[in-house]
Protein backbone atom coordinates (compact mmCIF):
# COMPACT_ATOMS: atom_id res chain seq x y z
CA UNK A 1 0.00 0.00 0.00
CA UNK A 2 2.65 2.47 0.77
CA UNK A 3 4.67 2.02 -2.14
CA UNK A 4 1.89 2.66 -4.42
CA UNK A 5 1.06 5.83 -2.46
CA UNK A 6 4.60 6.40 -3.55
CA UNK A 7 4.29 5.40 -6.59
CA UNK A 8 1.35 7.72 -7.00
CA UNK A 9 3.07 10.37 -5.47
CA UNK A 10 5.92 10.74 -7.73
CA UNK A 11 3.67 10.22 -11.12
CA UNK A 12 1.94 13.65 -9.44
CA UNK A 13 5.34 15.70 -9.26
CA UNK A 14 5.85 13.91 -12.84
CA UNK A 15 2.96 15.20 -14.91
CA UNK A 16 3.16 18.47 -12.40
CA UNK A 17 6.54 19.10 -13.95
CA UNK A 18 5.34 18.43 -17.38
CA UNK A 19 2.14 20.30 -17.10
CA UNK A 20 3.84 23.51 -16.07
CA UNK A 21 6.40 23.66 -18.84
CA UNK A 22 2.93 22.75 -21.64
CA UNK A 23 1.29 25.53 -19.50
CA UNK A 24 4.11 28.15 -20.54
CA UNK A 25 4.66 27.27 -23.95
CA UNK A 26 0.70 27.65 -24.41
CA UNK A 27 0.64 30.68 -22.94
CA UNK A 28 3.55 31.70 -24.76
CA UNK A 29 1.57 31.06 -28.05
CA UNK A 30 -1.64 32.62 -26.66
CA UNK A 31 0.11 35.74 -26.11
CA UNK A 32 1.37 35.77 -29.58
CA UNK A 33 -1.94 34.80 -31.32
CA UNK A 34 -3.54 37.83 -28.86
CA UNK A 35 -1.11 40.50 -30.26
CA UNK A 36 -1.07 39.13 -33.42
CA UNK A 37 -5.12 39.80 -33.61
CA UNK A 38 -4.83 42.98 -32.27
CA UNK A 39 -2.39 44.19 -34.58
CA UNK A 40 -4.48 42.51 -37.69
CA UNK A 41 -7.72 44.42 -36.49
CA UNK A 42 -5.32 48.07 -36.15
CA UNK A 43 -4.23 47.03 -39.71
CA UNK A 44 -8.16 46.30 -40.57
CA UNK A 45 -8.71 49.87 -39.28
CA UNK A 46 -6.19 51.94 -40.69
CA UNK A 47 -7.25 50.03 -44.34
CA UNK A 48 -10.50 50.83 -44.23
CA UNK A 49 -9.55 54.86 -43.15
CA UNK A 50 -6.95 55.54 -46.22
CA UNK A 51 -9.07 53.81 -48.26
CA UNK A 52 -12.49 55.38 -47.75
CA UNK A 53 -12.35 57.88 -50.51
CA UNK A 54 -10.63 57.07 -53.10
CA UNK A 55 -10.72 53.05 -53.53
CA UNK A 56 -13.70 51.97 -51.90
CA UNK A 57 -13.95 48.51 -52.89
CA UNK A 58 -10.59 47.98 -52.45
CA UNK A 59 -11.11 46.62 -48.68
CA UNK A 60 -13.61 44.19 -49.90
CA UNK A 61 -11.24 42.75 -52.74
CA UNK A 62 -8.96 42.42 -49.85
CA UNK A 63 -10.71 40.98 -47.61
CA UNK A 64 -12.44 38.14 -50.04
CA UNK A 65 -8.77 37.49 -51.35
CA UNK A 66 -7.99 36.79 -47.70
CA UNK A 67 -10.77 34.60 -47.01
CA UNK A 68 -10.15 32.01 -50.16
CA UNK A 69 -6.64 32.07 -48.94
CA UNK A 70 -7.49 31.07 -45.48
CA UNK A 71 -10.02 28.14 -46.93
CA UNK A 72 -7.61 26.82 -49.08
CA UNK A 73 -4.93 26.60 -47.30
CA UNK A 74 -7.23 24.74 -44.09
CA UNK A 75 -8.58 22.42 -46.89
CA UNK A 76 -4.78 21.45 -47.54
CA UNK A 77 -3.26 21.61 -44.78
CA UNK A 78 -5.61 21.10 -41.71
CA UNK A 79 -9.00 20.37 -42.11
CA UNK A 80 -9.26 19.68 -38.55
CA UNK A 81 -8.19 23.63 -37.82
CA UNK A 82 -11.35 24.73 -38.90
CA UNK A 83 -13.80 26.52 -36.45
CA UNK A 84 -13.45 26.65 -32.76
CA UNK A 85 -11.37 23.85 -33.05
CA UNK A 86 -12.98 22.57 -29.78
CA UNK A 87 -15.25 19.98 -30.73
CA UNK A 88 -12.27 18.25 -32.75
CA UNK A 89 -10.37 18.25 -29.59
CA UNK A 90 -13.44 15.98 -28.32
CA UNK A 91 -13.56 14.21 -30.95
CA UNK A 92 -9.61 13.42 -29.86
CA UNK A 93 -10.15 12.45 -26.83
CA UNK A 94 -13.78 10.85 -27.03
CA UNK A 95 -13.76 9.32 -30.61
CA UNK A 96 -9.90 8.89 -30.99
CA UNK A 97 -9.39 11.01 -33.55
CA UNK A 98 -6.35 12.14 -35.35
CA UNK A 99 -4.35 15.21 -33.99
CA UNK A 100 -2.01 16.81 -36.04
CA UNK A 101 -0.77 18.64 -34.26
CA UNK A 102 2.30 21.23 -36.21
CA UNK A 103 -0.16 21.60 -39.16
CA UNK A 104 -2.89 22.83 -36.71
CA UNK A 105 -0.88 25.27 -34.67
CA UNK A 106 0.22 26.73 -38.28
CA UNK A 107 -2.68 26.76 -39.96
CA UNK A 108 -4.77 27.64 -36.38
CA UNK A 109 -2.25 30.80 -35.96
CA UNK A 110 -1.99 32.51 -39.32
CA UNK A 111 -5.83 31.58 -40.35
CA UNK A 112 -7.13 32.82 -37.14
CA UNK A 113 -4.91 36.11 -37.60
CA UNK A 114 -5.68 36.78 -41.08
CA UNK A 115 -9.60 35.65 -40.71
CA UNK A 116 -10.36 37.51 -37.49
CA UNK A 117 -8.34 40.59 -39.06
CA UNK A 118 -10.38 40.20 -42.00
CA UNK A 119 -13.65 40.71 -40.08
CA UNK A 120 -14.89 37.29 -39.16
CA UNK A 121 -16.68 37.77 -36.23
CA UNK A 122 -14.92 35.49 -33.82
CA UNK A 123 -12.75 35.41 -31.18
CA UNK A 124 -9.57 33.86 -29.76
CA UNK A 125 -10.08 31.55 -27.31
CA UNK A 126 -11.28 28.61 -29.26
CA UNK A 127 -8.01 28.58 -31.66
CA UNK A 128 -5.77 29.06 -28.31
CA UNK A 129 -7.60 26.32 -26.94
CA UNK A 130 -7.16 23.95 -29.55
CA UNK A 131 -3.46 25.33 -30.43
CA UNK A 132 -2.81 24.75 -26.42
CA UNK A 133 -4.35 21.18 -26.81
CA UNK A 134 -1.81 20.54 -29.69
CA UNK A 135 1.30 21.59 -27.97
CA UNK A 136 0.22 19.01 -25.32
CA UNK A 137 0.41 16.54 -28.00
CA UNK A 138 3.77 17.50 -29.08
CA UNK A 139 5.16 17.12 -25.65
CA UNK A 140 3.19 13.91 -25.00
CA UNK A 141 4.95 12.72 -28.17
CA UNK A 142 8.32 14.11 -26.94
CA UNK A 143 8.23 12.69 -23.41
CA UNK A 144 6.42 9.08 -24.87
CA UNK A 145 3.72 9.33 -22.74
CA UNK A 146 0.93 6.71 -22.40
CA UNK A 147 -2.70 7.15 -23.75
CA UNK A 148 -3.88 8.09 -20.26
CA UNK A 149 -1.25 10.87 -19.59
CA UNK A 150 -1.28 12.01 -23.67
CA UNK A 151 -5.14 12.69 -22.94
CA UNK A 152 -4.19 14.72 -19.51
CA UNK A 153 -1.81 16.79 -21.37
CA UNK A 154 -4.27 17.46 -23.74
CA UNK A 155 -6.66 18.49 -21.93
CA UNK A 156 -3.78 20.54 -19.50
CA UNK A 157 -3.14 22.41 -22.72
CA UNK A 158 -6.47 23.71 -23.80
CA UNK A 159 -7.41 24.93 -20.48
CA UNK A 160 -3.80 26.86 -20.24
CA UNK A 161 -4.75 28.05 -24.01
CA UNK A 162 -8.22 29.03 -21.93
CA UNK A 163 -6.86 30.46 -19.01
CA UNK A 164 -4.13 32.72 -21.16
CA UNK A 165 -6.91 33.74 -23.96
CA UNK A 166 -9.02 35.47 -21.16
CA UNK A 167 -6.56 36.39 -17.95
CA UNK A 168 -8.61 33.49 -16.16
CA UNK A 169 -7.16 30.71 -14.32
CA UNK A 170 -9.51 29.28 -12.14
CA UNK A 171 -11.85 29.29 -15.41
CA UNK A 172 -9.59 27.51 -17.19
CA UNK A 173 -9.00 24.63 -14.72
CA UNK A 174 -12.71 24.57 -14.76
CA UNK A 175 -13.09 24.50 -18.57
CA UNK A 176 -10.76 21.12 -18.45
CA UNK A 177 -12.70 19.45 -15.34
CA UNK A 178 -16.63 20.35 -16.45
CA UNK A 179 -15.78 20.61 -20.37
CA UNK A 180 -13.78 18.49 -21.80
CA UNK A 181 -12.57 15.70 -19.16
CA UNK A 182 -16.34 15.67 -16.75
CA UNK A 183 -14.75 14.18 -14.34
CA UNK A 184 -12.80 15.09 -10.87
CA UNK A 185 -9.31 13.50 -9.56
CA UNK A 186 -5.65 14.08 -8.37
CA UNK A 187 -4.29 13.45 -11.65
CA UNK A 188 -6.64 15.61 -13.42
CA UNK A 189 -6.67 18.01 -10.77
CA UNK A 190 -2.67 18.74 -10.40
CA UNK A 191 -1.72 18.56 -13.90
CA UNK A 192 -5.09 20.83 -14.65
CA UNK A 193 -4.00 23.75 -11.85
CA UNK A 194 0.09 23.36 -12.88
CA UNK A 195 -0.75 23.80 -16.73
CA UNK A 196 -3.33 26.84 -16.24
CA UNK A 197 -1.50 28.72 -13.44
CA UNK A 198 1.99 28.58 -15.31
CA UNK A 199 0.06 30.09 -18.56
CA UNK A 200 -1.51 32.63 -16.88
CA UNK A 201 1.65 33.87 -15.03
CA UNK A 202 3.30 33.96 -18.63
CA UNK A 203 0.03 36.06 -20.08
CA UNK A 204 0.65 38.51 -16.87
CA UNK A 205 4.53 38.98 -17.65
CA UNK A 206 3.61 39.61 -20.89
CA UNK A 207 0.25 41.60 -20.75
CA UNK A 208 0.02 42.87 -16.84
CA UNK A 209 -2.58 41.58 -14.53
CA UNK A 210 -5.54 43.73 -15.44
CA UNK A 211 -8.83 42.02 -15.82
CA UNK A 212 -9.98 42.17 -19.39
CA UNK A 213 -13.01 44.49 -18.31
CA UNK A 214 -12.78 46.72 -16.16
CA UNK A 215 -15.41 47.57 -14.03
CA UNK A 216 -16.41 48.82 -10.91
CA UNK A 217 -20.00 48.63 -9.30
CA UNK A 218 -20.98 52.00 -7.21
CA UNK A 219 -22.86 49.59 -4.35
CA UNK A 220 -23.87 45.78 -3.54
CA UNK A 221 -27.34 45.38 -5.76
CA UNK A 222 -30.72 45.15 -3.98
CA UNK A 223 -32.00 42.03 -3.44
CA UNK A 224 -35.14 42.53 -6.55
CA UNK A 225 -32.43 41.93 -8.67
CA UNK A 226 -32.47 38.36 -7.81
CA UNK A 227 -36.42 38.01 -9.46
CA UNK A 228 -34.91 40.01 -12.70
CA UNK A 229 -32.10 37.51 -12.67
CA UNK A 230 -34.60 34.62 -13.03
CA UNK A 231 -36.15 36.28 -15.71
CA UNK A 232 -33.27 37.33 -17.23
CA UNK A 233 -31.64 33.86 -17.27
CA UNK A 234 -34.74 32.52 -18.74
CA UNK A 235 -34.84 34.54 -21.83
CA UNK A 236 -31.31 34.16 -21.78
CA UNK A 237 -31.73 30.39 -22.38
CA UNK A 238 -34.54 30.73 -25.18
CA UNK A 239 -31.66 33.03 -26.97
CA UNK A 240 -28.93 30.24 -26.56
CA UNK A 241 -31.65 27.71 -27.43
CA UNK A 242 -31.99 29.71 -31.03
CA UNK A 243 -28.14 30.27 -31.28
CA UNK A 244 -27.50 26.74 -31.07
CA UNK A 245 -30.29 25.62 -33.32
CA UNK A 246 -29.81 28.02 -36.00
CA UNK A 247 -25.97 27.42 -35.82
CA UNK A 248 -26.14 23.24 -36.10
CA UNK A 249 -28.66 23.98 -38.95
CA UNK A 250 -26.66 26.85 -40.65
CA UNK A 251 -23.64 23.99 -41.40
CA UNK A 252 -25.49 22.31 -42.63
CA UNK A 253 -26.88 24.60 -45.33
CA UNK A 254 -23.37 26.02 -45.99
CA UNK A 255 -21.63 23.43 -45.52
CA UNK A 256 -20.96 22.80 -49.44
CA UNK A 257 -20.76 26.12 -50.42
CA UNK A 258 -18.05 27.16 -47.65
CA UNK A 259 -15.90 28.97 -50.52
CA UNK A 260 -18.27 30.83 -51.59
CA UNK A 261 -19.51 32.24 -48.33
CA UNK A 262 -16.22 33.49 -47.35
CA UNK A 263 -15.27 35.94 -50.35
CA UNK A 264 -19.29 36.59 -50.32
CA UNK A 265 -18.38 37.57 -46.33
CA UNK A 266 -15.01 39.43 -47.47
CA UNK A 267 -16.94 41.72 -49.69
CA UNK A 268 -19.36 42.53 -47.02
CA UNK A 269 -16.66 43.21 -44.39
CA UNK A 270 -15.23 45.73 -46.83
CA UNK A 271 -18.36 47.79 -47.14
CA UNK A 272 -19.36 47.08 -43.43
CA UNK A 273 -16.04 48.04 -42.55
CA UNK A 274 -16.91 51.85 -43.68
CA UNK A 275 -20.01 52.53 -41.91
CA UNK A 276 -19.99 50.10 -38.81
CA UNK A 277 -16.61 48.92 -38.00
CA UNK A 278 -16.98 47.93 -34.36
CA UNK A 279 -19.24 45.05 -35.71
CA UNK A 280 -16.53 43.31 -37.36
CA UNK A 281 -13.69 41.23 -35.63
CA UNK A 282 -13.61 39.70 -32.01
CA UNK A 283 -15.88 42.63 -30.87
CA UNK A 284 -13.71 43.42 -27.95
CA UNK A 285 -13.97 47.39 -28.61
CA UNK A 286 -17.46 47.09 -29.03
CA UNK A 287 -18.02 45.06 -25.88
CA UNK A 288 -16.61 48.24 -24.34
CA UNK A 289 -18.69 50.73 -26.25
CA UNK A 290 -21.84 48.24 -24.98
CA UNK A 291 -20.64 48.34 -21.02
CA UNK A 292 -19.67 52.12 -21.66
CA UNK A 293 -23.59 52.93 -21.86
CA UNK A 294 -23.27 54.61 -25.34
CA UNK A 295 -26.07 53.02 -27.38
CA UNK A 296 -29.72 53.60 -27.04
CA UNK A 297 -31.80 50.87 -27.46
CA UNK A 298 -33.07 50.34 -30.76
CA UNK A 299 -29.30 50.65 -31.46
CA UNK A 300 -28.63 47.95 -29.04
CA UNK A 301 -31.80 45.98 -31.15
CA UNK A 302 -29.76 46.13 -34.26
CA UNK A 303 -26.73 45.15 -33.16
CA UNK A 304 -27.60 42.35 -31.66
CA UNK A 305 -29.01 41.28 -34.67
CA UNK A 306 -26.56 42.03 -37.03
CA UNK A 307 -23.77 40.23 -34.74
CA UNK A 308 -26.16 37.01 -34.00
CA UNK A 309 -26.19 36.52 -37.90
CA UNK A 310 -22.40 37.67 -38.60
CA UNK A 311 -21.67 35.09 -35.54
CA UNK A 312 -23.35 32.37 -37.48
CA UNK A 313 -22.13 33.09 -41.47
CA UNK A 314 -18.72 33.46 -40.12
CA UNK A 315 -18.62 30.17 -38.15
CA UNK A 316 -19.92 28.63 -41.16
CA UNK A 317 -17.06 29.18 -43.41
CA UNK A 318 -14.97 26.77 -41.23
CA UNK A 319 -12.18 29.75 -40.63
CA UNK A 320 -9.80 29.48 -37.52
CA UNK A 321 -11.94 31.35 -34.68
CA UNK A 322 -13.46 30.66 -31.54
CA UNK A 323 -17.31 31.38 -30.10
CA UNK A 324 -16.93 32.40 -27.05
CA UNK A 325 -16.03 35.84 -27.63
CA UNK A 326 -18.57 36.22 -29.74
CA UNK A 327 -21.27 35.02 -27.13
CA UNK A 328 -20.02 36.94 -24.35
CA UNK A 329 -20.72 39.89 -26.83
CA UNK A 330 -24.10 38.75 -28.04
CA UNK A 331 -24.70 38.63 -24.07
CA UNK A 332 -23.29 41.92 -23.16
CA UNK A 333 -25.59 43.65 -25.55
CA UNK A 334 -28.73 41.38 -24.50
CA UNK A 335 -28.11 43.04 -20.60
CA UNK A 336 -28.13 46.37 -22.15
CA UNK A 337 -31.22 45.49 -23.72
CA UNK A 338 -32.93 44.04 -20.60
CA UNK A 339 -31.38 47.20 -18.02
CA UNK A 340 -33.02 49.41 -20.57
CA UNK A 341 -36.72 47.27 -19.84
CA UNK A 342 -35.88 46.84 -15.94
CA UNK A 343 -35.41 50.49 -16.09
CA UNK A 344 -38.98 51.49 -17.41
CA UNK A 345 -40.25 49.46 -14.66
CA UNK A 346 -37.57 50.32 -11.86
CA UNK A 347 -36.15 53.65 -12.95
CA UNK A 348 -32.43 54.13 -10.97
CA UNK A 349 -32.33 50.94 -9.63
CA UNK A 350 -30.23 49.04 -10.75
CA UNK A 351 -26.51 49.74 -12.60
CA UNK A 352 -25.96 48.82 -16.21
CA UNK A 353 -22.83 46.89 -15.51
CA UNK A 354 -25.21 44.29 -13.55
CA UNK A 355 -27.19 43.37 -16.52
CA UNK A 356 -24.47 43.44 -18.89
CA UNK A 357 -22.11 40.74 -16.47
CA UNK A 358 -25.16 38.76 -16.34
CA UNK A 359 -26.27 38.76 -19.82
CA UNK A 360 -22.48 37.47 -20.74
CA UNK A 361 -22.84 34.54 -17.74
CA UNK A 362 -26.21 33.85 -19.14
CA UNK A 363 -25.81 33.16 -22.48
CA UNK A 364 -22.47 31.28 -22.17
CA UNK A 365 -24.22 28.96 -20.02
CA UNK A 366 -27.44 28.49 -22.16
CA UNK A 367 -25.26 27.96 -25.50
CA UNK A 368 -21.98 25.79 -23.86
CA UNK A 369 -23.67 24.34 -21.38
CA UNK A 370 -20.68 24.72 -18.56
CA UNK A 371 -22.50 27.25 -16.00
CA UNK A 372 -19.70 26.97 -12.93
CA UNK A 373 -17.02 27.33 -16.32
CA UNK A 374 -18.77 30.31 -17.53
CA UNK A 375 -19.40 32.25 -13.45
CA UNK A 376 -16.25 31.83 -13.00
CA UNK A 377 -15.10 33.24 -16.40
CA UNK A 378 -16.82 36.18 -15.81
CA UNK A 379 -16.15 36.96 -12.57
CA UNK A 380 -12.68 36.60 -13.34
CA UNK A 381 -12.96 38.85 -16.45
CA UNK A 382 -14.54 41.42 -14.71
CA UNK A 383 -13.19 41.27 -10.91
CA UNK A 384 -17.19 41.80 -10.32
CA UNK A 385 -17.75 39.09 -6.94
CA UNK A 386 -19.61 40.90 -5.56
CA UNK A 387 -22.46 39.38 -8.25
CA UNK A 388 -22.02 35.73 -7.78
CA UNK A 389 -25.25 34.72 -6.35
CA UNK A 390 -27.01 36.49 -9.00
CA UNK A 391 -24.70 35.46 -11.71
CA UNK A 392 -25.68 31.67 -10.41
CA UNK A 393 -29.09 32.16 -10.63
CA UNK A 394 -29.05 33.19 -14.24
CA UNK A 395 -26.35 30.87 -15.42
CA UNK A 396 -28.61 27.76 -13.57
CA UNK A 397 -32.13 29.27 -15.36
CA UNK A 398 -29.93 29.93 -18.16
CA UNK A 399 -28.84 26.18 -18.52
CA UNK A 400 -32.24 24.77 -17.93
CA UNK A 401 -34.26 26.55 -20.59
CA UNK A 402 -32.24 24.43 -23.58
CA UNK A 403 -32.15 21.38 -21.30
CA UNK A 404 -35.57 21.49 -21.16
CA UNK A 405 -36.22 20.98 -24.74
CA UNK A 406 -33.54 18.39 -25.15
CA UNK A 407 -30.81 20.30 -26.77
CA UNK A 408 -27.03 19.52 -26.52
CA UNK A 409 -24.69 21.64 -25.42
CA UNK A 410 -23.07 23.53 -28.87
CA UNK A 411 -19.27 21.71 -28.58
CA UNK A 412 -21.44 17.94 -28.56
CA UNK A 413 -23.76 19.03 -31.54
CA UNK A 414 -20.70 20.27 -33.65
CA UNK A 415 -18.74 17.22 -32.57
CA UNK A 416 -22.26 15.19 -34.07
CA UNK A 417 -22.22 17.34 -37.41
CA UNK A 418 -18.19 16.73 -37.33
CA UNK A 419 -18.90 13.13 -36.86
CA UNK A 420 -21.81 12.87 -39.52
CA UNK A 421 -19.01 14.35 -42.24
CA UNK A 422 -16.88 11.34 -41.56
CA UNK A 423 -19.60 8.39 -42.07
CA UNK A 424 -20.60 10.25 -45.39
CA UNK A 425 -16.94 10.03 -46.49
CA UNK A 426 -16.16 7.03 -45.52
CA UNK A 427 -19.87 5.58 -47.12
CA UNK A 428 -18.43 7.50 -50.40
Amino acid sequence: MEIQQTYCFMKRRNLAAKSILLGCLSGLIAVMFRLGLEKAEEIRALLLSLLRNSYALAPSLIFAICMAIILICLKRWAPEASGSGIPHLKGVLREGFEFRAVPVILVKFFGGIIGIGSGLALGREGPTVQMGAAVGSICSDFFKSNTHERNLLLCAGAGAGLASAFNAPLAGLLFILEELQQKLDRFSLVVAFAATISANIVCRLLLGQSPIYKLKLLAYPDLKLILWSLLFGVILGFLGLAFNRLLIKSLRVFGPVRMALGVLLGVLFGFTGFYYPDLLGSGHRLTEHVFAGRFPLKILFVFLIARFLLTLLSYNTGAPGGIFAPILLLGAISGGIFYNLVNLVQPGDFDLVVFLVLGMCGLFSAIVRSPLTGTVLIIEMTNEFMLLLPLMIVAIMAYAVPEFFHNKPVYDELLDVELEKRRAIDLS
